[in-house]
């Protein structure tokens, strides 16, 4: 059985970074991105809202990661803000903890315990990207293309008048 033609959209690719430039060359597929980015690239992605304070839930993710390593089987979810940050949805103790970690010197002695964080970003009609320009996302259904929106006849002629 092909399953092919009961697919909603498109699965997008495996954007992997490997140094700060790849960021603006992020593809997007109907607005969603897997992002790859290795632990020491990671204060050079525009996070915002990534860091936790001190709690015993924070505790128990180092503890875990120095114990078993970083697994990155469960996702970080972002969304991409009005400003091109990565806004961090779901992942926050996972960041912060993975950043303890990989600057431990002897948890890291034999191996590093912490290697690539993988992102899940997705594009909102309000986000801003360098990759592509602002536009407004119309959407009949889950299977139907997106297609730009059209400013209304009154807001094209303030912009005219505004010219």
């Amino acid at each position: 059985m092909d399953f092919r033609s009961r697919a909603i959209g498109r699965i997008p690719k495996l954007s992997r970074i490997t140094r700060p430039e790849d960021l603006d060359e992020i593809e997007f597929v109907d607005g969603l991105a897997e992002v790859e980015v290795p632990v020491e690239l990671l204060e050079t992605v525009p996070l915002k809202h990534a860091e936790r304070l001190n709690s015993p839930r924070l505790d128990r993710v180092v503890q875990s990661i120095r114990s078993e390593g970083y697994s990155s089987l469960e996702p970080i979810v972002c969304r991409v803000g009005a400003l091109g940050n990565w806004v961090v949805i779901d992942g926050g103790h996972r960041i912060t903890a993975a950043k303890r970690v990989s600057q431990e010197f002897f948890t890291n002695l034999f191996g590093g315990k912490v290697g690539d964080l993988t992102f899940i970003l997705f594009q909102t009609p309000m986000s801003y990207s360098k990759l592509r320009p602002k536009i407004d996302i119309e959407s009949d259904g889950p299977d139907r293309d997106h297609r730009v929106k059209q400013p209304s006849r009154k807001k094209r002629k303030r912009l005219k008048r505004k010219k």
